[in-house]
């Protein structure tokens, strides 16, 4: 007997199923109860239920309609294999083989001109893979069809689409005959090619087009034994909608057992003969009617075509029926919106009036997805406060894509600690496993690697998991040691040094020579075999040298087997070895690489069904490795007693007493679906059919009505960057037609439930009336006066040192900010991390430029020759010709400099160790290059403020020292070669103003005091024929300029509105006034 349960609540639904159990429990308890559902949520919440109302939920099995169906059929052809012969994944490499065959017939010419002469294999198998997905579709909707194309006859097929088609044009015709064509012959092919390679009982029960018509046949004819085998009873549960084909098997299948169908109708009423008002009205006026408002809910006309068709099916089916629905009765919106539905009302009740306190139904427009997580949580927060019996299990958040929202979701919930009463338990289910599996990841990166990807960088970035460290014997520290190698190596991308007409003196091998060689040579015994040692690599270093050559070795190997097509099954082999030679097995890694190799066996047996046994590239292999692991997304801690955030997925739609949709975007919801334009049944659509944005649309219904507290939506509808008049981003259809419906009954609704959010969780916005945020640790920040602000307020305990190094105290002149960020607080604005380039050197970057000329003054010209040579094989100078060319250039451009300085470079070099004692604290340190008397400094560039400074400073600690040294510095102006050089000052003089930047190097270490240090001459050298402006105007324009050019004082302004200006002028004039006056 096959009986319906209608009901509009799931948890109605689920009391009948547990009195059945109950009342009716099972003769056998060892046979298993069977529950037909539609997805792992259901099965898992189902079985939570069970378990609380029952005591205990043992011996329960939770199947997809699909697969019990074809274990049911195996069970009754135990000769079939486990996996079907017209199976999908199976299908693919059928086609693979048979699609190439047919390209000379006629019927083929449009494929042809696809693929082309030579045909593509990567490009075959995409096409395969949508053929495939598409015969699959026949087989579940239009086996007919396929009946038809066997016996090559297409003349009803033809009718049906002809009948069923609007409006269909004569070209469109014509093209849908010639899809037919080579579509019936290639499914003729397809069968012929099973037939071919599977035995004929096989072939004539694993079909699926007669999967219908046999096995009825054997339910008519069953023997004693199998009768008894059968399931005593089937409970469908939580399943929206059953293909026909499947329906009617378990109609058949009812015949020898119970069989209990729960559908979820979200009215008490039959509505299976409603539509959208607008299909309405397009029926009235082809039929030259008066456009009649249609009796009903317009919210579910619009949602629930999918629920409708089936509704529909079961009604005229005639089946036993038992209906228990209830209205919601809350006395909030949504609980009025729900009893609409139910009642397929239009219009709110008379005595339900608009209430400003209710939020039980809310949409956020926020800036962004992080925006939209962070209001999110702080929503929650105001619930949990609300209502003391809400727990986080009660909430479940879903989204069209988790994948996109998940690091925004561990970003804001994993900000407080677990004692933090704002700390939130949340579970994270649907992501792909390539995201959240590092392993899984870095393996399929292995699959799609290149010759070109061979980088640096991504070499390095394999090393970043543990289980490839821990196979070649590297710790967490020596990653920093190896970055810093490859550089210095230089490294850059590729494998050989050899490749092709040139010279890669960037590859892998050229760098790992120098490397290895460093274990026994030193640089200085200049190069051995076209090959110059690394020193950093010498003695005890050379066992981290050689396991990074080893691990390179294994990547080579790699890059050149998937550099060609091949078998399987050296596939299989060659993939396994990676797998041992490259990751470690160990607690972490294990199960990882246990679902790599089930996914490499399965791809095997699949291909092994098909008798495919082409070599094939491994485009292919890589493209169903990816999909068969992200198939195994982690939905293990679904329901695990916290906040739930998943993918929206049908049936996820479990009652909660909040539900929370994220990313409702106009161009994300419902979710876009391109058909193939040789997908006949879009030219024939029929009832039952799947299309996603219908799917979509239920799903959005179901979340509805799922909810029973409050139903929260939030999207990106306000922009970053672009005023909201002109770019304008609006939400979901389907949010707007919730919106629209609002509207219709009173306004106020609609204004009342979209809250638009500040752009920033520290705005003052979100502390203003009406307003709730939880996030007190920015409330001092907006209700204080900024211009009041102290962004760096004075430390406690303040470090006073007793010794300064000379280098730190000019770093600290240089630019006082940044060194107390640096030094004081310990935070780098700029990335720290030491990047490597990822092309090999093609011409030089100014930074390359200026280290070259750095070398190349101090060296005599018989030495440039060598020098250059040396700088080719550390793969410093570009590829092959272009080398020459940069050293001509090189040359010429230093050659002015090298004239000014070789003078003094023929001279011995001596240094200058300092210790000078400046009461509290001592100066240290060492002041290279001198000659004679004379210290000389250069820099192949312009003269910088920094420059500028730094020699300021050198000058006054030699002034010191003795009245006879001097120093010069060296600089390029406009092609001219300049110098700097400081008058004489006296030793008071300079241990005054050495005193100055002492006293407040050391006060930094409590309160920054800084003065302009950037652009300082503006200060003390007028604009011709202008005057100095005044003191407050030069501090203002001091200020405004740092701001724009330095990163740590912009930080430094975007929190401190109002600046000192007197104080500022009169710092920069004692700091720099005797710079400008003995120098400048």
């Amino acid at each position: 007997m096959f009986t319906v349960y209608y009901s509009n609540q799931l948890s109605l639904q689920k009391e009948l199923l547990l009195h059945l159990l109950r009342v009716q429990p099972n003769s056998n308890p060892f046979e298993p109860e069977t529950i037909l559902v539609q997805s792992t949520g259901m099965a898992q919440w189902l079985q939570m239920q069970l378990a609380q109302g029952l005591g205990v939920a043992g011996n329960f099995n939770f199947p997809f309609p699909t697969a019990f169906l074809w274990q049911l059929y195996r069970q009754l052809f135990p000769h079939l294999p486990k996996e079907n012969s017209f199976d999908r994944e199976i299908m693919v490499w059928r086609l693979m083989t048979l699609i190439p065959e047919k390209l000379g017939e006629p019927a083929f010419a449009g494929l042809k001109a696809y693929l082309g002469e030579q045909v593509d294999q990567e490009k075959c198998f995409q096409l395969a893979e949508k053929i495939a997905d598409l015969f699959d579709q026949y087989l579940v909707y239009r086996p007919h069809w396929l009946i038809d194309w066997e016996k090559n006859q297409t003349g009803q097929v033809i009718k049906e689409i002809q009948n069923l088609g609007k409006n269909m044009s004569d070209s469109k015709f014509q093209h849908i005959l010639k899809d037919m064509a080579w579509q019936a012959e290639l499914w003729r092919s397809l069968v012929a090619h099973i037939g071919q390679t599977t035995t004929e009982e096989v072939f004539t029960t694993s079909h699926r087009a007669y999967f219908e018509q046999r096995f009825f046949h054997k339910l008519d004819n069953l023997s004693p034994a199998e009768k008894q085998a059968l399931p005593k009873r089937i409970f469908i549960f939580g399943i929206s909608s059953l293909p026909n084909l499947q329906l009617n098997a378990l109609v058949k299948l009812s015949e020898h057992c119970d069989i209990h169908l729960f559908f979820i109708s979200p009215s008490q009423y039959y509505w299976g003969n409603l539509i959208e008002r607008k299909v309405w009205h397009k029926m009235a006026l082809k039929n030259n009617q008066p456009a009649l408002e249609q009796e009903g809910n317009s919210l579910l006309a619009m949602w629930g075509k999918q629920g409708r068709d089936f509704l529909t099916t079961l009604v005229e089916r005639e089946f036993n029926e038992n209906v228990a629905s209830v209205a919601d009765s809350a006395p909030h919106l949504l609980a009025e919106v729900k009893r609409n539905i139910f009642e397929l009302e239009e219009k709110f009740a008379h005595d339900f009036h608009f209430d400003e306190a209710d939020r039980s139904i809310q949409l956020h427009a926020c800036h962004s997805p992080l925006r939209e997580v962070e209001v999110l949580h702080n929503q929650l927060l105001n619930l949990f406060e609300e209502d003391s019996s809400l727990a986080p299990k009660d909430i479940i958040v879903m989204s069209p894509d988790i994948d996109r929202y998940a690091p925004y979701i561990r970003a804001v919930f994993e900000r407080y600690a677990k004692n933090d009463p704002r700390y939130i338990p949340f579970s994270l289910s649907d992501q792909r496993a390539s995201l959240t599996d590092p392993l899984l990841a870095s393996f399929l990166q292995l699959l799609k690697l290149k010759a070109e990807h061979l980088t640096a960088e991504a070499c390095l970035e394999l090393l970043d998991l543990e289980a490839i460290r821990e196979k070649f014997g590297f710790g967490q520290a020596d990653l920093h040691t190896l970055r810093h190698w490859v550089k210095q190596a230089g490294i850059r991308a590729g494998l050989s040094t050899n490749e092709g007409y040139w010279q890669n003196f960037n590859a892998w091998e050229n760098g790992l020579n120098r490397l290895l060689l460093g274990a026994s040579l030193k640089e200085q015994a200049g190069p051995w075999q076209d090959t110059l040692a690394f020193n950093q690599s010498y003695g005890l270093s050379a066992e981290l040298a050689g396991s990074l050559a080893a691990f390179i070795g294994i990547l080579g190997d790699w890059l050149t087997f998937l550099s060609q097509p091949h078998c399987f099954e050296d596939w299989q082999a060659q993939i396994r070895g990676l797998l041992a030679n490259l990751y470690a097995e160990n607690d972490k890694s294990l199960d990882s690489l246990l679902q790599i190799q089930q996914a490499l066996d399965q791809l095997g047996q699949q291909m092994a069904e098909a008798h495919f046994q082409q070599a094939v590239q491994i485009e292919l292999i890589s493209a169903k490795l990816e999909r068969a692991l992200n198939q195994q997304a982690s939905n293990l801690q679904f329901l695990a007693g916290q906040v739930n955030f998943c993918t929206l997925l049908p049936m996820r739609a479990i009652p909660f007493k909040v539900v929370c949709l994220l990313g409702m975007n106009e161009a994300d919801f419902p979710r876009n679906q391109t058909l193939n334009s040789f997908d006949l049944m879009q030219y024939a659509p029929q009832k039952g059919d799947r299309a996603k944005r219908d799917d979509d649309r239920y799903l959005f219904l179901e979340a509805l009505l799922s909810a029973q507290d409050v139903f929260y939506m939030s999207y990106v509808g306000r922009s970053l960057t672009k005023d909201e008049k002109f770019a304008p981003l609006y939400p979901s259809v389907l949010v707007s037609q919730l919106m629209n419906y609002l509207a219709e009954n009173d306004l106020d609704w609609k204004n009342h439930i979209l809250s638009k959010e500040a752009m920033t969780v520290f705005s003052p916005d979100n502390f203003t009336q009406g307003k709730r945020s939880f996030n007190q640790e920015w409330l001092d920040v907006t209700q204080r006066p900024l211009q009041n602000q102290a962004f760096l307020s004075p430390l406690a305990n303040p470090f006073s040192p007793k010794e300064i190094e000379l280098e730190d105290l000019i770093a600290f002149v240089q630019n006082p900010v940044k060194y107390y960020f640096n030094r004081q607080l310990g935070v780098y604005l700029e990335s720290r991390e030491d990047s490597i380039e990822e092309a090999e050197i093609f011409s030089l970057s100014g930074l390359e430029r200026y280290t070259f000329f750095d070398d190349l003054v101090g060296l005599k010209e018989e030495d440039l020759a060598h020098y250059f040579h040396q700088a080719k094989l550390k793969g410093q100078l570009p590829a092959q010709n272009f080398a020459q060319l940069a050293q001509a250039n090189l040359a010429q451009e230093i050659a002015p400099m090298r004239a000014q300085i070789e003078p003094y470079l023929a001279q011995d070099q001596t240094h200058l160790s300092v210790n000078l004692d400046l009461g509290s604290v001592n100066l240290v340190g060492n002041l290279a290059q001198c000659y004679g008397h004379d210290f000389i400094y250069w820099r192949v560039g312009k003269l910088r403020d920094k420059d500028l400074i730094k020699h300021w400073i050198l000058h006054l600690v030699l002034a010191t020292q003795s009245e006879a040294y001097q120093l010069k510095f060296f600089y390029k102006e406009g092609g001219e070669v300049k110098s700097l050089e400081f008058k004489p000052i006296s030793q008071e003089e300079a241990l005054a103003q050495l005193g100055i930047y002492i006293k407040a190097y050391v006060g930094s270490f409590q309160e920054l005091d800084w003065a302009v240090y950037e652009n300082m001459a503006s200060f003390f050298k007028p604009k011709r024929g202008q005057a100095l402006p005044e003191p407050d105007q030069l501090a203002q324009q001091g200020i405004d300029y740092l701001t724009e050019n330095d990163l740590y004082f912009a930080r430094l302004y975007q929190q401190t509105a109002e600046f000192d200006k007197q104080k500022i002028y009169q710092n920069t004039l004692d700091w720099f006034g005797k710079m400008f006056q003995y120098g400048v």
